[in-house]
């Protein structure tokens, strides 16, 4: 009890040092401020401390660091959507994502929707969210494949009636050969003059007959030609607008050479980034990569094969960026990626990893095999008040890396990998 009194002694001191009311409000957060100084212990505390470990990572991001109260703790929990409302939205989320397409991605959104329902906060956890993004990216591939086999199965019909156009032309040219030929004949019959008469009429209406047959035969094969020429007509349309869009996807979105994001598509990453940033306060770390001596490449072996380095490289950082994750071209042989985090440490593992790859592999290029070094800068968002400032500081650690002898990360804690 002595403990106590000493702790509630000190909050009142402070309390009047600080020209405070000792009304409930002040006196409950000097008192949790002068516990936490204290190794004192008692049950609230843990009862404090259990609540706040069923927490998700984004409620635990908006505690008060230096004071966690009951009420603090009550104002977070007075904002949570009940478990039940959120096993309701499930429902309808499920049947929203449900795609008739491809009925794999289906189940996995089921599943999803299980594990959430039977964990229901979890549905703002970072894991959560990359696998929701996951399922999200499947469900648009395969309806670009739905679109791709629909239009080569419309180019494949046409191609058929084409083929079977073209034969039947063939055919008919022949037939209507054949049809001139025996109107030729017909009327170059000789006939003998006591039969002539007999057969006058006969003959004429034949010949009538036949020129009606022959003039049929000619609009037929003029019609199914009109007919082909639009069915080429479309055929080089529909090439010609598959080829436009997926041209235009990858110029909007994919740079050409590395089959990473380009400057553009990462700008537009970046606003979306920052939005869940302000938002739901996720936590991303920016790390601006810059390939050693890459000049010394171009001048001793050729654009050709600093070409085949960059591709590399960037396909060694597509490979250990996770979905969620953003990596881009954003010039030169300037890399940049974007990756989101629990732990500090993650995004440490994730340079690292990167960084032994790179070092303990040789990049080929034809007979030619190099050693490949790197610099980067890295920058955490939550250590600036903006984006600008974030890239602006991972810039300048870029900067010290290359002037304190290349191949170094360097991080904006001071520590260098």
């Amino acid at each position: 009890m002595t403990s106590i009194l000493k702790i509630i002694n000190k909050t009142l001191k402070n309390l009047e040092k600080t020209n405070k009311d000792a009304n409930p409000k002040n006196f409950e957060e000097e008192f949790y401020k002068q516990l936490n100084k204290s190794d004192f212990i008692f049950q609230e505390e843990k009862e404090i401390k259990s609540l706040i470990s069923t927490f998700t990572d984004f409620e635990r991001s908006k505690l008060n660091k230096e004071n966690q109260t009951f009420k603090d703790i009550a104002n977070i929990l007075s904002e949570r959507i009940s478990d039940q409302i959120i096993r309701e939205f499930l429902k309808d989320f499920a049947y929203f994502m449900s795609s008739s397409i491809d009925k794999k991605i289906d189940d996995d959104i089921r599943t999803l929707c299980t594990k959430i329902a039977e964990k229901p906060n979890s549905l703002v956890d970072l894991e959560t969210l990359r696998n929701l993004r996951r399922l999200t990216d499947q469900r648009i591939n395969a309806d670009k494949k739905l679109f791709n086999d629909k239009t080569n199965d419309v180019k494949k019909l046409i191609n058929f009636l084409g083929e079977y156009v073209n034969r039947f032309l063939i055919e008919h040219s022949s037939t209507i050969d054949e049809v001139t030929k025996l109107k030729n004949e017909i009327s170059s019959l000789n006939l003998s003059e006591s039969s002539f008469n007999d057969f006058k009429s006969f003959r004429e209406d034949l010949l009538c007959s036949i020129e009606k047959f022959e003039k049929s035969i000619y609009e037929s094969r003029n019609n199914i030609t009109d007919n082909q020429l639009k069915c080429d007509l479309l055929y080089e349309q529909i090439e010609e607008l598959q080829e436009n869009l997926n041209k235009a996807e990858e110029e909007k979105s994919i740079d050409y050479l590395t089959k990473v994001l380009t400057r553009r598509a990462y700008n537009l990453e970046v606003k979306r980034l920052e939005n869940e940033y302000r938002i739901f306060n996720s936590k991303y770390a920016l790390v601006f990569y810059d390939i050693d001596h890459f000049k010394d490449v171009n001048d001793s072996y050729g654009h050709d094969c600093g070409d085949s380095i960059l591709s590399t490289f960037a396909q060694i950082l597509k490979n250990l960026t996770r979905t969620g994750d953003i990596i881009a071209r954003y010039g030169g042989e300037e890399f940049i990626s974007l990756v989101s985090y629990k732990n500090k440490l993650e995004v440490e593992n994730y340079l690292r990893r990167a960084k032994n790859i790179i070092a303990n592999n040789k990049f080929v290029y034809n007979d030619i095999k190099l050693n490949i070094e790197f610099c980067a800068g890295v920058t955490f968002r939550d250590n600036y008040n903006s984006y600008e400032e974030t890239i602006k500081k991972a810039d300048e650690l870029l900067y010290d890396a290359k002037s304190k002898g290349r191949n170094k990360i360097i991080l904006d804690n001071n520590k260098i990998l």
